[in-house]
């Protein structure tokens, strides 16, 4: 009855019913969006701490552990994400998503258990003294509470702003003080467990429930599931063959200087705006579930990650050599490279994120699956390629990686869109004309700034640009929508946003 009665006010009053979910979701963006600016820049911290006391060979070690960890934690939200899309949630649910969630992670844990021997093939050590943690590892990852994500489901971010926060404070803390004393990469990886019991406390803590084992909803949610996890799985493979190459061809340092430099980029980009990516799936689906703009819901949300993203990625590789030399120091200098290549392309990458979110909506899943598949093929080919001609090689070929990520994005975008091909990539326009003023206001204050005969620290210019950078984006994409006649885009939304919390600092004072 309560589903109908929302069904019910959607279509008797769909202008007020989207409006009040275009508030939700922008409320829910910021939210989560503040709570990643402080968990990057503590991320950003511990990396710049860890970096200055561990070697590059141990960073290679720690590139291999985070892949492992990062793939069971993005297999594990997969098995819930159904409960998202479903309409209706019952225990039975509950109780089937988290049966699934220990299955999973047991298996997990057998299998980095049995290919011991496989990966002694690799003939680095380190590899085969870790799998047994990650077996550890994947057990505990299992341990969540799916009734936490009904607050996703019905737009409540908060909760998950506190979640990541408090696993990035609990893992940072962890990371500093026993780097500190052992000087190894066991340090972090310890630092690791740390934050992952943090955050399985936490899920129960805020969403109690006492599940059971039961497999009694296990068609409903396998068939979402299945092909889920299997185009998760093929495009998290196609994202990290690069690292996985030149780990283990290039060597232990060359893998280490590309994990940093790509640990940087994925800062200002696929971690700075999974605050988005968390709240694209649920407000699409809650669309999806009450109106018929679908569509529309898209195309904007395209518009708003390339606004986001686009200017921290490209300022990101303006002053990413300062910023290594300030806070990482000289020998990972080597990895400014990294940045420049990838950090602009990563950023167009992202719109992968709308397109996923528009095939889990739609139930389309298989076809992502093919199309992550092709592009974990024609990744492993470049790489394959590339790593012939040492690590420039393996560069290039990653940069071509992420372009054919983009182009076959487009694709499938095509399917959600109601424009031309390059629809998601034109709707930012006023995006890229007031990126390519910033990058020349930002170059040009470079010149500047060193040519002087007094040159300032290099901190300072890197504060400067920043600024500079922050200022001139800002000014040049409000004049560029002032110019295009104030069209009804992601700007309306963000003005009207902060109208209302303008309103009620007003209220609050009274």
């Amino acid at each position: 009855m309560e589903n109908y009665l929302v069904t019910r006010d959607a279509e008797t009053h769909p202008k007020r019913s989207t409006l009040t979910r275009s508030s939700a979701l922008a409320v829910g963006v910021a939210t989560l969006l503040a709570s990643s600016v402080f968990r990057q820049a503590l991320g950003f911290f511990t990396l710049a701490f860890t970096a200055r006391l561990l070697r590059p060979e141990d960073f290679g070690i720690i590139a291999y552990f985070m892949i492992a960890v990062a793939l069971l934690e993005m297999l594990q939200r997969q098995i819930g994400l159904v409960l998202i899309r479903i309409h209706e949630v019952t225990t039975e649910h509950l109780n089937t998503v988290f049966t699934f969630q220990l299955v999973f992670g047991f298996f997990a844990a057998f299998v980095f258990w049995a290919i011991q021997p496989l990966v002694a093939i690799l003939k680095i050590p380190q590899l085969g003294e870790i799998l047994p943690y990650l077996s550890i590892l994947s057990i505990l990852i299992s341990f969540r509470s799916p009734r936490f994500l009904l607050y996703e489901r019905s737009l409540r971010f908060s909760q998950a702003a506190v979640e990541e926060t408090l696993n990035r404070v609990a893992y940072s803390a962890a990371a500093l003080y026993m780097v500190w004393l052992w000087r190894d990469f066991w340090a972090v990886l310890a630092a690791v467990f740390v934050g992952m019991g943090v955050r399985s406390t936490i899920t129960f803590a805020i969403a109690p429930m006492l599940p059971r084992l039961s497999v009694s909803r296990w068609r409903e949610c396998l068939a979402f599931s299945s092909w889920s996890v299997g185009a998760q799985l093929s495009q998290f493979l196609a994202n990290n063959m690069p690292q996985l190459f030149i780990g283990a061809t290039l060597g232990l340092a060359d893998a280490g200087l590309y994990r940093v430099g790509t640990r940087i980029t994925e800062v200002v980009t696929t971690h700075f705006i999974a605050p988005l990516q968390r709240v694209i799936y649920p407000g699409l689906a809650d669309v999806a579930r009450s109106t018929d703009r679908k569509r529309e819901a898209f195309i904007r949300l395209n518009a708003l990650l390339l606004a986001i993203v686009l200017p921290v990625s490209v300022g990101t590789a303006l002053v990413c050599k300062d910023v290594i030399l300030v806070g990482l120091g000289y020998k990972w200098i080597a990895a400014a490279q990294v940045i420049w290549v990838l950090a602009p392309l990563k950023a167009m990458e992202t719109l992968q994120a709308n397109v996923r979110a528009a095939s889990y909506v739609a139930g389309s899943t298989k076809t992502l699956f093919v199309r992550n598949l092709i592009l974990l093929i024609l990744s492993f080919t470049y790489m394959w390629v590339g790593t012939r001609f040492g690590f420039g090689g393996a560069l290039a070929a990653s940069g071509m990686s992420s372009l054919t990520a983009l182009f076959i994005t487009l694709i499938l975008a095509k399917n959600f869109g109601s424009g031309s091909f390059w629809e998601p990539i034109t709707v930012a326009w006023r995006s890229f004309i007031a990126c390519i003023i910033m990058a020349i206001a930002v170059l040009l204050t470079d010149f500047l700034l060193r040519s002087g005969t007094h040159a300032p620290r290099l901190l300072v210019i890197v504060l400067v640009k920043i600024f500079v950078g922050i200022i001139v984006y800002t000014v040049t994409h409000i004049a560029l929508w002032a110019f295009a006649r104030r069209p009804d885009g992601f700007e309306t939304s963000v003005f009207t946003l902060l109208r209302r919390f303008g309103r009620k600092i007003k209220q609050s004072q009274i």
